[in-house]
C-alpha cells in the first residue's frame, strides 16, 4: 500500500476499527492474528432471549454502553427459566467456569455478557472468570458479515489449562467471537 493509499484510506474511515484494518495492513506483525477455531463438535448455542426484545428493552443502550445496573436490570428481565433447565442437562453436573465474551463497543465496554456471566453463576452455581478479555474493538453490532470476518475478536488474560468453560455472549451472529474466544482457551 503506498503513501497515498493509506492516507486516502484513513481519511476514508468511518471508524477505529477500519483504521485498525488500514494499520494491519501496514504493519502486520505488529497486529496478533485471531485464533479462531472450527466450531465442529460445539454445543449448539442456547438462545435466552430473542434479539429484538433484548435490544428494544429500556436498559439495553446503557448497558451495551457499560453501565453495570442496566446491564443487571436487563439479564433480570429477560432470564429464561427454560433455557436454564436445558444448560443444567447440558451440564450434566460438569462444572466449566463461566467466561463472558465482554468487549468494546462505540460507547464503552459492554457490560451485557458479565452480567449474564454473574446470572448464570448465581443460577447453576458456577465459577465466573473475568480476566480474559477482548482487547480489540471490531464493532460486530449491526454489522454484515463480510465486516464480522474482517474484523474478529482477539482475546488475551490467562487461561486454565485442562478447565472446561462454558462461553456466554449477549448476541450470536455467526459465531465468530465464539469461534475466536475457543481458539484463544485451547
Amino acid at each position: 500500500m503506498s503513501d497515498d493509499q493509506w492516507r486516502e484510506a484513513i481519511k476514508q474511515a468511518e471508524s477505529l476499527a477500519d483504521i485498525e484494518l488500514v494499520f494491519r495492513q501496514l504493519w502486520p506483525s505488529c497486529f496478533p492474528k485471531p485464533l479462531r477455531k472450527p466450531l465442529f463438535a460445539f454445543p449448539d448455542v442456547v438462545i435466552h432471549a430473542d434479539e429484538t426484545s433484548v435490544k428494544k428493552h429500556p436498559c439495553y443502550k446503557d448497558a451495551k454502553a457499560g453501565d453495570e445496573e442496566s446491564s443487571a436490570n436487563l439479564v433480570e428481565d429477560t432470564f429464561n427459566a427454560d433455557a436454564i433447565a436445558s444448560l443444567r442437562v447440558f451440564l450434566g453436573g460438569r462444572r466449566p467456569i463461566l467466561i463472558s465474551a465482554h468487549a468494546m463497543e462505540g460507547e464503552g465496554v459492554n457490560a451485557i455478557p458479565e452480567a449474564f456471566a454473574e446470572m448464570l453463576s448465581a443460577e447453576l452455581n458456577l465459577q465466573v472468570e473475568s480476566g480474559i478479555v477482548q482487547i480489540n474493538t471490531v464493532g460486530h453490532t449491526g454489522a454484515n458479515g463480510f465486516a464480522r470476518l474482517a474484523r474478529q475478536p482477539i482475546f488475551e488474560g490467562d487461561v486454565t489449562e485442562g478447565r472446561d468453560y462454558l462461553l456466554v455472549d449477549d448476541f450470536v451472529g455467526m459465531g465468530g467471537t465464539l469461534a475466536n474466544l475457543k481458539g484463544y482457551l485451547e
